[in-house]
């Protein structure tokens, strides 16, 4: 099967889906629902402001009301049970001509009591009798309707392999990942949905462990590149940057230069919290080997900060004479040409790139050095492709700061630097601001835009939403105030679009930014100096440590706004802690390991089917890759799991 037999996929979409990096429609199927909602109900049966699911019949036609700024609502008379309710959709006037007199629909929403019930929908889908909903998130410009149709008729033509063979899942009890599959698109049950959750998180855990210990192993082999340039080149190049390093920083580098001098293949973790400056490490461990003859790749997870990147290593190498060439997805033809051609002669000793490095086009001269930023959010294919284009030294970073039993379990193979200190950077003030003062906030961060400083406003939703405030909402009000001085970022823009609103960003004709998550990774604005994060519930406490950690890289303090009229025990934790290392304990303590693999999204919308990363599976996953050490399996790089990543 191929996607041009899916009706639907267009060459458009088709292309869409291969920049996100899926080709086949068994990449399509690694595409989970973000969320099931499972509680058919009567609208006797809701909770005032809770959210459920029921399967409602439509009666008559939807009414469309129009509303300044491009906005609309949606209202639709509904039967349920016998009981009539109002369905409201904010901002979807296309909502309208997908809606049929007389049709039922599983509609999912909070409602709001009164004479005639309000269901505020997030969700419909047509009632095809299922025991679940299930919610796709939308890729690229490939709508989640569209994601749902293309798996249901992918799945009962292709097969998936998971990183673990069959044998070895029924060996352990579990699902095989075909098996899996098919459950988490569609359950028949909670538990099935569990125990296929479950077993996918198993299976990539233990493919993970697997995988590093299968490095740890390469490590231990002699490799046959040779570092001869001594050490002496590293403080000369360190003399050219405009800051000392912490002692962190030099005793992470010395870890570095001693394993690229051995004779051993290296392979090391380097962890530190928000602003701790490993980017630097890791150039100079990229100069050290240029020095020596040889080249370096560096993949960032986004294409925002791979340029990002790019842009400070032309900089920073420049100086010494050595070329670097980028490499990303929507780079033209002849860009790409040009960067290839660089790095197969050899004249680029530095690629800085995203996934699009690991294609099979790329070929190095002297590809000696692989390094890895923000690993987790790297698949084990992403992971493997890169490393295995050689016999190449491995570094692997992470701004999330893991809690030290985490650590050892996932990464016991691999050697670990952590960084503790962080560079000198201004103070971050955290400040609970509540929604009845966010006017005041607003004219705090536009009278210091008129100063030359920025900020960003980080939403968890991009749409209306009744009861959190979305991204698109805030920018036309913000908009509508303070005009063209505010942006909006968020994963559904198309990336030309992005890398302009922050392009207007970085040079001030923007100083106001609404935005989702999409700037939670190593974003480096040095002028901005305040964030307000919107809904904080949303998010785990490392990740709002990440949020936080996207201003004060200047020399002017700054100030993290939590915008919420409700503060927990944990968000108070927030407020008055600013160490990643012991955020991290206290949420994993609390929380799981979810918020560290990226399994969670925000808050209650749960990866996995709901399934909890704890010390149990992480255990379990762990006799699992005994096994495959045992047997010395391989992980395959064509068999993966794609969304279900360290991701």
């Amino acid at each position: 099967m191929q996607f041009s037999d899916i009706k639907g996929l267009g060459k458009t979409r088709i292309a869409k889906l291969n920049e996100a990096g899926i080709y086949t429609p068994a990449d399509l199927l690694t595409l989970f629902p973000y969320k099931y909602v499972f509680d058919d109900c009567l609208v006797s049966d809701f909770e005032d402001g809770k959210e459920a699911r029921v399967v409602a019949k439509l009666v008559g036609l939807p009414k469309v009301v129009r509303l300044p700024a491009k906005r609309c609502i949606v209202s639709a008379k509904m039967l349920c049970g016998g009981s009539e309710l109002e369905a409201i959709w904010f901002n979807r006037p296309f909502v309208a001509s997908q809606l049929k007199d007389g049709e039922y629909y599983a509609v999912i929403g909070r409602l709001k009591r009164g004479k005639t019930p309000k269901l505020y929908v997030s969700v419909h889908a047509d009632y095809e009798g299922e025991f679940a909903t299930t919610i796709y998130r939308p890729v690229s410009d490939v709508p989640s309707k569209l994601i749902k149709e293309a798996v249901r008729k992918a799945l009962p033509m292709t097969k998936v392999e998971g990183n673990v063979p069959d044998e070895y899942c029924r060996e352990c009890g579990i699902p095989t990942m075909s098996e899996c599959i098919t459950a988490m698109h569609i359950p028949q049950n909670r538990d099935q949905l569990s125990l296929a959750a479950r077993s996918v998180a198993l299976q990539l855990l233990a493919a993970s462990m697997r995988l590093y210990a299968g490095q740890k192993s390469q490590g231990s082999k002699n490799k046959k590149n040779k570092y001869d340039a001594a050490p002496d080149v590293i403080t000369e190049a360190i003399g050219i940057l405009p800051f000392d390093l912490t002692d962190g920083q030099k005793s992470a580098v010395n870890d570095i230069i001693f394993d690229l001098k051995s004779d051993k293949r290296m392979n090391r973790l380097l962890q530190g919290d928000v602003g701790c400056g490993k980017t630097v490490v890791a150039f100079l461990a990229m100069y050290y080997a240029a020095v020596c003859g040889f080249q370096s790749a560096f993949m960032a997870p986004t294409e925002i900060l791979a340029e990002q990147h790019y842009k400070k290593a032309v900089d920073f190498f420049g100086k010494k004479g050595i070329k670097c060439v980028n490499l990303c997805g929507s780079q033209t033809k002849k860009e790409r040409e040009f960067a290839l051609a660089m790095l197969i002669s050899g004249e680029a000793k530095i690629a800085i790139g995203t996934h699009a490095l690991i294609s099979d086009e790329v070929r190095f001269k002297s590809l000696s050095l692989v390094v890895t930023d923000e690993q987790q959010r790297f698949g084990v294919k992403q992971r493997g492709a890169l490393e295995s284009k050689d016999d190449v030294d491995v570094l692997v970073m992470t701004a999330t700061p893991i809690p030290r039993t985490l650590a050892l379990t996932l990464y016991g193979a691999l050697d670990i630097s952590t960084i503790k200190q962080c560079a000198k950077h201004a103070k971050i003030l955290t400040r609970v601001v509540s929604l009845k003062k966010e006017s005041d906030m607003f004219d705090y961060l536009y009278a210091n835009g008129l100063k030359g400083e920025k900020s960003y406003l980080v939403c968890s939703r991009i749409d209306e939403d009744e009861d959190l405030v979305s991204a698109n909402s805030l920018y036309f009000r913000l908009k509508r105030k303070y005009g063209n001085c505010v942006g909006i970022v968020h994963g559904q823009m198309k990336e030309q679009k992005k890398s302009q609103e922050m392009a207007r960003f970085a040079n001030g004709s923007c100083t106001m930014l609404v935005c989702t998550t999409v700037i939670e990774v190593g974003i480096d604005v040095p002028s901005a100096t305040s964030v307000a994060i919107y809904n904080p519930e949303r998010y785990g406490l490392s990740q709002l440590h990440q949020l936080r950690g996207r201003v004060g890289r200047g020399s002017l303090d700054s100030y993290c706004f939590v915008v919420s009229d409700e503060i927990n025990e944990r968000l108070s934790r927030f407020v008055s802690c600013d160490n990643g290392f012991e955020l991290a304990e206290y949420d994993f303590s609390q929380r799981g390991a979810g918020d560290f693999l990226g399994t969670r999204q925000h808050g209650s919308e749960e990866l996995f089917g709901g399934v909890k990363i704890d010390a149990e599976l992480l255990k379990d996953a762990k006799g699992m890759a005994d096994i495959l050490i045992r047997d010395n399996v391989e992980i395959e790089g064509g068999k993966y799991i794609k969304n279900l990543t360290l991701n």
